[in-house]
């Protein structure tokens, strides 16, 4: 039985708008970096305040379950590129695709990749 699990932490602040576009792409990205047949996923969604960087993505403590932290002070144009590049991250991690930090492929594709959404009419 496939369960995707998208999750959300919010920090007051968070409107419902960010966070109804944070479920949107987070879903968008699970198809489009090819996880949606990947069993038993979860992801949560974390908006807070970040020090040194836009966003995170880690393991959580249960296999195929991530941790996506995004800091709330960004545009919603580098909110959502932002959820795309962890979402990159959760793709590396699923598939052990790692290329040192990740970060490359991650960079490389968070603005292609979050232009095809608008382009979708996915937001």
């Amino acid at each position: 039985m496939k369960s995707i699990k998208i999750n959300g932490v919010w920090t007051c602040s968070a409107s419902m708008h960010e966070k109804t576009i944070a479920q949107k792409t987070i879903k968008w990205c699970i198809n489009r970096l090819g996880l949606s047949r990947i069993r038993n996923l979860n992801i949560l969604m974390e908006i807070s305040t970040l020090k040194d960087c836009w966003g995170t993505c880690e393991e959580g403590n249960k296999d195929r379950s991530y941790i996506i932290t995004i800091d709330s002070g960004q545009s919603i144009r580098n909110y959502v590129m932002t959820i795309v590049h962890e979402m990159i991250h959760v793709k590396q991690y699923v598939r052990n695709e790692w290329t040192g930090d990740g970060e490359k492929e991650a960079e490389k594709l968070e603005e292609k990749l979050a232009d095809e959404l608008w382009k979708e009419n996915i937001l």
